[in-house]
């Protein structure tokens, strides 16, 4: 289905790489896109998997995973609205490096390569701001995995629910569609350790645990443990 999306509402206009974008090129954009919705448990595309197309979440979220040889689950990230995936498969054309599994009804838009170029073709200045980034996404995975080797459990899961605060534009609740065994394998420690740790946390009145909502209390108590 060809995105319908008005231009204020649009799944792009929530996206960095985007938003720098004049009205003709938007307007190409939004005609260049298609949406789709996924039910809970679908997979967007899967490890191996060939394609050339840009996944960009409209609304929901996405879970990115990896499995070993032993096929054990390794989880990369949690997306939600306004971030994307599939670049290594739209620059290069490459087999897909991980799997993408929604977490809970989405809708996600794409745009395949030969699209993508177009619109390279009237914007030339969108390739500078897709370096830019692709770079800061790939510092900010390298901050993540550095500062988590050096963290306690709880300030792992502290930076964790401030991550997704963060990048939900949440005010204090925050809705997880993550299970909380995804969160501790994200974390790399076990579920009964991360419901326990939680706890402390909820008894120390930084938060408040209802079912699969948290509402966060105490914001600046818990970036003052990370920082």
């Amino acid at each position: 289905m060809i995105c319908d999306h008005e231009r204020n509402t649009a799944c792009f206009s929530k996206v960095s790489l985007f938003q720098h974008l004049e009205t003709t090129e938007a307007e190409l954009l939004t005609s260049l896109l298609h949406t789709r919705k996924y039910n809970k448990g679908e997979y967007v595309v899967q490890e191996g998997e060939h394609s050339d197309t840009l996944f960009v979440i409209h609304q929901g979220s996405v879970k990115l995973t990896k499995y070993n040889e032993n096929g054990k689950e390794h989880i990369i990230r949690f997306l939600f609205s306004g971030d994307f995936f599939g670049q290594d498969s739209l620059l290069h054309q490459a087999p897909h490096p991980c799997n993408a599994e929604v977490l809970e009804e989405s809708i996600i838009c794409s745009i395949r390569k030969q699209d993508f170029d177009q619109l390279l073709e009237r914007d030339p200045k969108l390739a500078y701001h897709f370096l830019l980034v692709i770079t800061r996404l790939l510092s900010e995975a390298d901050e993540w995995n550095s500062s988590l080797s050096s963290m306690t459990t709880e300030q792992k899961i502290a930076k964790l629910l401030l991550d997704f605060h963060s990048r939900n534009h949440a005010t204090h609740e925050i809705r997880l569609p993550v299970f909380k065994k995804d969160m501790a394998l994200l974390l790399g420690i076990t579920p009964e350790t991360f419901s326990r740790k939680l706890n402390i946390l909820q008894h120390q009145r930084l938060l408040q645990v209802n079912g699969n909502e948290i509402r966060i209390l105490q914001l600046q108590q818990l970036k003052d443990m990370i920082s």
